[in-house]
């Protein structure tokens, strides 16, 4: 390597790299260009190319793996990277360093733009990667959102796809820190903690860097109020309080509220009466109670420092209402609770990897989207006049006819995740590239679908699923990305896929490494712009 790295130096000082306060983009690509006609047994990562008091720094990759190369004038490279070699060469002492966690840590205090910042109420896009590593998705991510008026969560994972993945939240944010730096992303990110069910792993999120945190009380959440006859109804209500005179006034504070909210024409009155106060306390309000609790806890742990905070009631069976949305929000605000946003369940089906169904499972009719489309409306407004937070929607991968609705009501107060659509992608470009790979993954997806569903609302019908001994190649691509069904089996099964085929995965995702990036990229781009979200002037 050592000839190599030579020949790339002065490549370097003759475009003015090397001793200039600034790289430019023009520079980069100058040196792109004639690294392309050098004998180099690595590959240049050109857009990380950066420097820092004198000091260049920039990725390679030689055999599938990623360095990162630490360049300084004269003997002596003292740098914080711990490197795996060292090289002095005509004047420079270079680091070839590995990406760990370690030195993550140290090129996110060098260049800022590595590392999370809190994104308040702008509008965002979480984009989560199921995979990271040497084949992570965070530059196809970044390669969609580029140029379009829109803050992206890079490094989002939930403690579920973590344990699925054999992942930590530190892996996850290391993994996206190393992609913005190689793509030399310089806008402003975030690193989302999601579905957090427990004090210990909100944690871990903490000391891991992660700037937001999307709690998830489900479990607390008693959905059977719904259909409580009225002693059922009262049994389990008196249990919400110490005292009858504390359930008294929790009855009275609600009883005696007479709201609208008023948005244009549109009014949404908030009249409580006391069975719907007490349906709903009995449902949610030990939810409410658990998100005060973790609110606090993340910010004693953060010192106070600020945050992005989100409740989700979305993993529910019954849709949320306007009233208790409303009661929802009105408690985290007694409470002092700044929320960011919150996931509410809609009025229709939001499964996984698959556009927007009914509540049956079934496309939706024209009065499946009118109710959706009212669903929409009254939560958003609820949002934007108690907070103002942004309305989060969860499941967000492919719901293309949900989009427009979305987001004329929302008015760019929104956050919509994605995770498993950008991994749905991989497994296509893998499915082009290394079909007998693809047919045992297929296999695999399918022996254990009762499993691996378990986690998940799905309404899968598993004898849409074709034989692929019966397709060609091209013809697996296609019904990989039309074929809901199909979808959905290979959406759950990344755990187990990972486990099986996890190394041979990451070997053809890195073998073809632009195609993979560049298929996320139009993917997640197709999000973007039929939720017609602009682009940016350039």
């Amino acid at each position: 390597m050592l000839e190599e790295i030579n020949s790339l130096l002065r490549v370097m000082q003759k475009e003015g790299v090397i001793g200039s306060s600034q790289i430019t983009d023009v520079q980069k690509k100058r040196v792109k260009e004639a690294a392309r006609r050098l004998p180099l047994n690595f590959y240049l990562h050109h857009k990380s190319l950066n420097i820092s008091q004198g000091k260049v720094y920039f990725l390679i990759e030689e055999e599938k793996e990623k360095k990162l190369v630490s360049c300084v004038c004269g003997k002596v490279n003292d740098d914080q990277f711990v490197a795996d070699e060292t090289i002095n060469i005509d004047g420079f002492s270079l680091k070839i360093c590995p990406l760990t966690h370690e030195n993550a840590m140290v090129i996110r205090k060098i260049f800022s733009y590595t590392a999370p910042t809190v994104l308040g109420t702008e509008p965002a896009f979480g984009t989560g990667d199921r995979i990271g590593g040497e084949a992570s998705a965070t530059p196809g991510h970044i390669r969609a959102v580029r140029n379009y008026d829109v803050t992206a969560f890079f490094a989002q994972q939930s403690v579920r796809e973590n344990a699925r993945t054999k992942r930590t939240f530190q892996d996850v944010l290391d993994d996206v820190t190393w992609g913005v730096f190689q793509e030399g992303y310089k806008g402003r990110w975030g690193a989302d903690a999601d579905h957090l069910m427990d004090l210990a792993s909100m944690g871990l999120a903490v000391d891991a860097g992660f700037t937001m945190f999307t709690v998830d009380p489900s479990y607390c959440i008693n959905d059977a109020a719904v259909n409580m006859g009225k002693r059922e109804l009262k049994r389990e209500w008196a249990k919400l309080f110490r005292t009858r005179k504390e359930a008294d006034n929790f009855l009275d504070k609600y009883l005696c509220l007479k709201e609208e909210l008023v948005s244009g024409n549109y009014k949404l009155p908030i009249r409580y009466n006391e069975g719907q106060i007490m349906r709903i306390a009995v449902q949610y309000l030990r939810a409410i109670r658990f998100t005060i609790d973790a609110y606090a806890a993340i910010a004693q742990h953060k010192c106070d420092s600020d945050f992005d905070f989100e409740m989700s009631v979305d993993e529910t069976s019954i849709a949320t209402s306007a009233l208790a949305h409303y009661l929802i929000a009105r408690e985290l605000n007694n409470a002092e609770v700044k929320l960011t946003s919150l996931a509410p369940r809609f009025d229709a089906g939001f499964e996984k990897g698959i556009d927007i169904r009914a509540n049956d499972g079934k496309k939706p009719l024209p009065s499946d989207l009118r109710k959706f489309e009212d669903s929409i409306k009254e939560h958003s407004l609820i949002a934007r006049k108690m907070g103002p937070y942004k309305l989060s929607v969860h499941s967000g991968s492919d719901k293309f006819t949900a989009y427009p609705l979305i987001s004329k009501y929302t008015e760019g107060m929104f956050h919509l995740k994605t995770a498993g659509t950008s991994y749905l992608e991989a497994v296509k470009v893998i499915a082009q590239y290394d079909s007998s790979l693809f047919r045992e993954m297929h296999q695999c997806a399918l022996a254990t679908f009762g499993k691996n569903r378990l986690s998940y609302h799905l309404t899968t019908n598993l004898s849409n699923i074709p034989s692929i001994r019966e397709l060609s190649q091209a013809e697996v691509v296609k019904e990989l990305t039309i074929n809901d069904d199909w979808r959905q089996v290979i959406h759950v099964a990344y755990g187990v896929l990972l486990d099986e085929f996890g190394k041979r995965m990451v070997n053809v995702l890195t073998e073809n490494r632009e195609d993979y990036y560049q298929s996320v990229a139009k993917h997640i781009r197709r999000h973007l712009e039929v939720f017609g979200v602009r682009k940016e002037s350039l």
